[in-house]
């Protein structure tokens, strides 16, 4: 299991996010080409792994980028809440069949739309911690 199953895993497994969304309209790395709105979209930015003084921890931090997408500047809002509610503090946490995991707001909160206001985004990052 890597950050993005694990973000993945906990975002299916919310409610809130569920309800503005389904579990089938969340996508790993691209958006599958004709998706229906609302969505996300979580892509792996940037990781790295805690070193010990025996070598590798296998302690990993990854910074995972959650892009919602949505028809209506309100709706895209209201997904990103749900999303940063669902990761923004988990402490010690069981995701999966994984335990001990972290998750934490990292310091991205971004919103645009496409040129034909089609697809409002908010584009949120999120830091998760996770043993191998």
């Amino acid at each position: 299991m890597s950050a993005l199953s694990i973000a993945i895993t906990k975002l299916k497994a919310t409610s809130a996010v569920t309800s503005k969304t389904t579990a089938a309209r969340i996508y790993p790395v691209d958006l599958p080409q004709g998706a229906s709105q609302p969505c996300l979209v979580v892509n792996i930015a940037s990781g790295y792994d805690e070193h010990m003084l025996s070598g590798a921890g296998k302690y990993y931090r990854n910074r995972v980028t959650v892009e919602c997408n949505a028809p209506t500047s309100e709706a895209v809002m209201a997904l990103g809440d749900a999303v940063m509610a669902a990761l923004e503090d988990n402490v010690n946490a069981t995701i999966g069949t994984f335990t001990g995991i972290t998750t934490q707001f990292a310091d991205l909160d971004r919103t645009d739309y496409t040129d034909d206001r089609t697809t409002y985004r908010r584009t949120l990052d999120f830091f998760i911690r996770w043993r191998h």
